[in-house]
């Protein structure tokens, strides 16, 4: 599915940017000492390789347990999204997953895709994301629902068209959802609302509908001259109610892109598939071939030869490097990580059976590599685990 979005950068948090804040958003960070983006250190994401897409997953929080303190309360991601970003070319690409898509999630199982943010935070969620789609995810971002309801707040609101009446009650979860149809301006209390309303005859497909209709609203509201005038209470905002691994100056860049992007180099995708119910479960199953064309279309381009790069014998640079080497002999190199541990002797290349050729163009390139085929392996990725005979 396409749309035409004008600004979607990073949807709630960003978007402010693209009216030129970025200066004052990065005097700012670097002037508090509780930012929160600097308490963020040693997550899973990956490096990002210049040259290539920059992959930001977006995390939107639901409620979590109703009367839980804050450090125990366990709350799902309710809305995800992963923004893939050219910075070359000045293209965003946005796709949308389900909440209840069904994965495995490391360490705990088969679950919905929405509980690995419960189970172990924007790491393992990020982790649960980069392994489903076989992508690298270089940032993630994280809002939830206080302070989306303060940043929309801060905002003035946001006009929106609500085509026909939304109502639902659940008195467990404290969640009251009563918004009329027609032309109005939503306050963060009914924004809230439209976009955790979840009872359309499509599911969670017309949901992710309705969420990216929101942020097209969203956009035409940040283009407003008045939004300048609430620039510094919006900054204060964001920065209270968001976790971020992003520094100061990367997100300045992404807003002065932002302001370079055009209409038309903005697409928004959702994950094919269908709800099953599975052991009395309702979930989210994407069709796979699908799933895997979308994925290469939006995150790679089309036509490449994509390879992971590991680090198995602990130098310092070293999987970066073997990526620039790669990159040069025309592979698309998606993933740059430490190995399961540095003590691999002999570079090691593995490979699905579907990707021998692949393999043997790779071991042409190193002197001893060995080469191993693996039927699990992340997303079908070849993988290139550098060893110590390599330096």
């Amino acid at each position: 599915m396409k749309k035409i979005l004008k600004y979607t950068l990073i949807a709630v948090l960003f978007i402010v940017l693209s009216v030129g804040s970025g200066f004052y958003y990065v005097v700012h960070s670097l002037n508090r000492t509780d930012s929160r983006s600097s308490d963020n250190q040693g997550t899973s994401t990956d490096e990002f390789i210049k040259g290539g897409r920059m992959n930001i997953l977006l995390l939107g929080l639901d409620a979590g347990t109703i009367g839980a303190s804050e450090e125990h309360n366990r709350c799902r991601s309710d809305t995800m999204m992963v923004f893939s970003i050219d910075m070359d070319k000045k293209n965003i690409k946005v796709l949308s997953i389900p909440r209840d898509t069904r994965v495995k999630i490391q360490g705990v199982g088969i679950e919905k895709i929405n509980a690995a943010m419960a189970f172990g935070g924007p790491d393992l969620a990020v982790k649960t994301v980069r392994d489903f789609l076989g992508v690298p995810i270089h940032n993630y971002v994280v809002v939830n629902y206080k302070g989306f309801k303060e940043i929309v707040d801060a905002m003035g609101g946001v006009e929106i068209n609500i085509e026909k009446a939304m109502k639902y009650d659940d008195n467990a979860g404290n969640l009251h959802i009563d918004l009329k149809p027609g032309l109005q301006v939503l306050d963060g209390d009914k924004a809230e609302q439209f976009v955790r309303y979840r009872h359309y005859p499509g599911g969670d497909i017309d949901r992710i509908k309705a969420q990216q209709k929101f942020i097209e609203a969203l956009a035409k509201t940040v283009l407003k001259p008045s939004t300048l005038l609430k620039l510094p209470k919006i900054i204060n905002t964001i920065q209270e109610n968001v976790e971020t691994d992003m520094q100061p100056l990367e997100i300045a860049s992404l807003a002065n892109l932002a302001r370079q992007v055009g209409a038309d180099n903005i697409e928004t995708f959702m994950l094919p598939g269908e709800g099953k119910y599975i052991s009395g479960i309702s979930y989210f199953i994407p069709y796979q071939s699908q799933m895997n064309e979308m994925v290469d279309n939006i995150f790679f381009d089309g036509g490449y030869s994509k390879v992971a790069v590991l680090n198995g014998n602990g130098s310092s640079g070293i999987a970066s490097r073997i990526a620039r080497l790669l990159e040069q002999n025309g592979f698309k190199v998606v993933r740059v990580a430490n190995a399961d541990s540095f003590d691999y002797e002999t570079t090691t290349i593995l490979y699905p059976k579907e990707k021998k050729d692949d393999a043997e163009k790779i071991a042409k390139i190193f002197t001893n590599a060995q080469m191993k085929e693996e039927s699990q392996l992340q997303a079908g990725l070849t993988t290139v685990i550098i060893g110590k005979d390599i330096n």
